[in-house]
């Protein structure tokens, strides 16, 4: 009877082990860590305010990154630049295959580059004083095309806004030579099942032998012959 006891508490000490360890499958689908996602060389991909191609904000600078924050129909809600310095960080939505994914973002995570905005302010008649220009320095984010002509989404201050102006050229970072996003994979967790549903068998089975090995037999019962 203490085999029996034995053999059944082991068989629901592995069966509590398979429970403990299957939490990590459900834990690496937490939409927190969905990584980063970079422009390839020669893309043109948009950065839109809502899940809707009228509302688009930018062009991503060619090489650089944007964090993935969720996956949606489609569509991932990413953040692109950080709040600091000048920058303030911009979230929208790009399509999901217009990017390249990676676990880690590049070495350059986005584009920092300044432009100076030059306000001309009309002079007063008389002897009063002029203000002259004012000129701002406005942290860029990327391209807006509008058939043949070419606008700078800008930060200016405390407002976002569009300016006719080009970047030119600006430095690429260095693109990995493989895939950098390696997909869950949840097969380390499955061969854990795999062992514990055989350990599981085994022992079941080893109760049976036990149980049949020994049994009492019931010694056959002697007929009177008449």
């Amino acid at each position: 009877m203490k085999v029996y006891k034995a053999i059944i508490f082991f068989v629901f000490a592995v069966f509590l082990w398979l429970a403990q360890t299957a939490v990590p499958v459900f834990a690496a689908e937490n939409p927190q860590n969905y990584g980063y996602a970079y422009a390839d060389v020669n893309s043109s991909v948009y950065i839109y305010g809502a899940k809707d191609f009228s509302k688009k904000l930018f062009i991503i600078p060619q090489t650089y990154c944007v964090e993935i924050l969720a996956e949606e129909d489609g569509w991932l809600r990413v953040k692109y630049a950080d709040d600091t310095g000048i920058y303030r960080a911009v979230y929208g939505y790009c399509r999901a295959g217009e990017l390249v994914k990676t676990e880690a973002p590049l070495k350059n995570p986005f584009l920092q580059r300044t432009v100076t905005v030059i306000y001309r302010t009309d002079s007063p008649s008389g002897f009063l004083p002029s203000l002259g220009d004012i000129e701002m320095t406005a942290a860029y984010y990327g391209a807006y095309e509008v058939g043949s002509s070419t606008y700078s989404y800008v930060l200016c201050g405390s407002s976002f806004g569009y300016i006719d102006w080009q970047i030119g050229d600006y430095e690429l970072n260095e693109l990995p030579s493989a895939p950098t996003f390696t997909p869950t994979d949840g097969g380390g967790t499955d061969a854990k099942v795999i062992v514990a549903v055989v350990i599981a068998a085994v022992a079941v089975a080893a109760i049976g032998g036990l149980y049949f090995a020994t049994r009492k037999r019931t010694p056959p019962q002697k007929r009177d012959l008449q």
